[in-house]
């Protein structure tokens, strides 16, 4: 395979003179986590050193009810998850507590770990269906696990002690050690900073960047390699391990744990939290339980069996008011004041190309085997044929354009192709491997790219961050020049909001994202559609370096006939899902059986 690290430069080319763009903070992500630690801290720490211990012991409540909800929100938005159980799964982590502790015996320590292990058996379960559906589908099915968990805890009274409850109480825990400070005070006060830390963290990681993809477009996602149901998995794990540990702290924080303190309505408090406070902003759950849980239990003591409906009521005030809750509203505000200072070059492919001059030509032209390669494809959707005995092939270093009218099966060959869709009958081939019934993640993993027809582009991740999600996509690492590019786009659009970008600049972001993906093979899916003439001639040279330069195939679906005429070494003509001709672009100039597809005969 010739690829991008094994190809040397003919000069020692440098980025020098191409300038550096300002930094602007598009997020506001760093600036919410030191808000964050700041907050937590003296919410876990201040009450005791001011030694009022009411106080004390209702900010040790919240702090774990607030780190629930930071992984809930992590779970909901940058996983993509929608939840509504999760305060069953600190009902889980704190009955395994319980028990084991309580009742059996067992040490704190491994009482811990028992609490963790349930809750985390908890969120598996959670996840299984998440396997099938998504969306608020997902959230009803988790909804209903809250609502029946505290009836199996009455109904399982035997093993449960049901309404009687289990007390438990750890004194070593309460008892001041650094001045004020307990054992308890500090292990709160480090639970919810662990939470924000992860959920901050993961975010700025290929993992956390990963699971965000599969949230946000099941197609992408499959194009990059990622496999949505671990992605689902993996997430729910790593929440539910999170949300046990802070159930197995409830229990030294209460002392006495019963189904009362897990109905449904704390799973409603928690998610009001993260509504309220900003879907998704990492300080969100702190303004959150601040407006839903703290200012209502000082101000409306009297009213205390109202609770619910007064979250209700102030929830859905913010939501019509403000439908990206609090401090999504003020970063929202931000982020617009800001847009008003941005450039309008916008996105500048010129460090790219310059790096793909500077690259020698590849003498290695095995255009003797098919990279890919089907026979008679047949697809159909019902009673309708959309490709009709398809038979295909592409070649290392060649661009194949795939033109004809709308419907002819144009797209639904790429799907079959990319894996998003699967072939009624025929084979499908690559590099002589039959993947005819591969998912489009393992039709990734072989070298297979994708862009599509409205781009994949993703507007809570900055310009650079949409381009690295495809280097997170590489199996092996970049070489210096390359390393310097990356540097260079990370410099210049680090902090760059791809929603000021236009269509198609949109366009040329998600090409290079797949070719910094690593991909030998391209599937383009009109990729000039809404470019200015001079964008389309800088993607028509793009290519054509690919090709030259990489050797990369390129399978490319165009309606710009020029564009496709200039660039391309064969062309396969559909018609109604089947081949009428293909051939290099002069053999199908003089071809009396597709000169009626083009207007005017323009190209006869």
């Amino acid at each position: 395979m010739v690829s991008l690290n094994t190809l040397p430069l003919e000069h020692d080319e440098s980025l020098a003179g191409l300038g550096d763009a300002p930094k602007r903070e598009f997020k506001s992500d760093k600036l919410q986590f030191k808000l964050a630690l700041i907050a937590i801290v003296i919410t876990g720490l201040g009450p005791a050193f001011l030694g009022n211990s009411y106080w004390d012991h209702t900010f040790q409540l919240v702090h774990i009810y607030l780190t629930v909800a930071i992984l809930q929100n992590f779970l909901f938005v940058d996983a993509g998850q929608k939840s509504f159980g999760q305060g069953a799964i600190l009902g889980m982590g704190t009955y395994g507590l319980a028990l084991g502790c309580g009742v059996y015996g067992l040490s704190f320590g491994v009482g811990i770990g028992l609490a963790m292990l349930c809750a985390t058996l908890g969120g598996l379960l959670f996840a299984l269906p998440a396997l099938r559906v998504q969306g608020f589908h997902l959230g009803f099915v988790t909804l209903s696990a809250a609502i029946v968990f505290p009836q199996l805890l009455i109904e399982f009274d035997e093993f449960t002690y049901g309404i009687n409850g289990i007390s438990y109480f750890v004194p070593s825990l309460t008892q001041p050690v650094i001045g004020p400070l307990s054992y308890l005070n500090m292990l709160l006060t480090l639970l919810p900073l662990g939470a924000i830390g992860l959920h901050y963290g993961l975010r700025n990681m290929r993992l956390g960047r990963r699971m965000r993809i599969a949230a946000e477009s099941r197609e992408a996602a499959g194009s990059l390699g990622i496999r949505l149901g671990y992605m689902r998995a993996l997430a729910f794990t790593i929440v539910s391990i999170g949300t046990g540990l802070a159930g197995a702290l409830y229990v030294p924080v209460v002392g006495f744990v019963s189904p009362e303190s897990f109905l449904i309505d704390l799973s409603f408090t928690l998610f009001f939290i993260v509504v309220v406070g900003g879907r998704g902003q990492i300080f969100g759950p702190i303004v959150g339980i601040w407006v839903i849980y703290i200012l209502p239990h000082v101000l409306l003591v009297d009213f205390v069996e109202y609770r619910l409906l007064i979250y209700g009521v102030v929830t859905l005030f913010i939501v019509l008011a403000m439908p990206d809750g609090l401090v999504g509203t003020l970063d929202g505000w931000r982020r617009k004041k800001l847009s008003g200072a941005k450039r309008g070059a916008g996105f500048d492919l010129k460090p790219f190309m310059k790096v793909m001059d500077g690259l020698i030509t590849s003498q290695a032209k095995t255009r003797g085997t098919a990279i890919i390669a089907t026979q008679n494809v047949v697809k159909r959707f019902g009673h309708v044929v959309a490709l009709d005995g398809v038979d295909f092939d592409l070649h290392r270093g060649e661009i194949h354009a795939l033109v004809g009218a709308n419907g002819s099966g144009k797209t639904s060959l790429l799907n079959v192709l990319s894996g998003f869709s699967h072939m009624t009958a025929g084979s499908y081939l690559i590099n002589g491997v039959s993947v005819a019934r591969k998912a489009p993640a393992q039709i990734a993993k072989a070298g297979i790219g994708r862009t599509f027809q409205k781009p994949r582009v993703f507007m809570e991740l900055s310009v650079w961050d949409n381009i690295q999600i495809g280097l997170d996509a590489r199996s092996t690492p970049l070489d210096p020049q390359l390393q310097s590019l990356a540097n260079w786009y990370e410099a210049a659009y680090g902090q760059d909001n791809p929603a000021l970008l236009a269509h198609g600049q949109r366009r040329l972001l998600e090409v290079i994202r797949v070719i910094f993906a690593g991909a030998d093979v391209l599937l383009l899916d009109e990729p000039a559609a809404g470019l200015s003439g001079t964008e389309r001639a800088e993607l028509s040279h793009l290519l054509f370096l690919l090709k030259e330069k990489l050797q990369i195939a390129i399978v490319i679906v165009e309606h710009d006939l020029d564009l496709v005429w200039n660039i391309a070494d064969r062309i396969t003509v559909l018609e109604t899902g089947s081949v009428v001709a293909s051939g290099t672009p002069q053999a199908l100039a003089t071809d009396p059986a597709v000169q009626h597809l083009f207007i005017g005969g323009a190209y006869a």
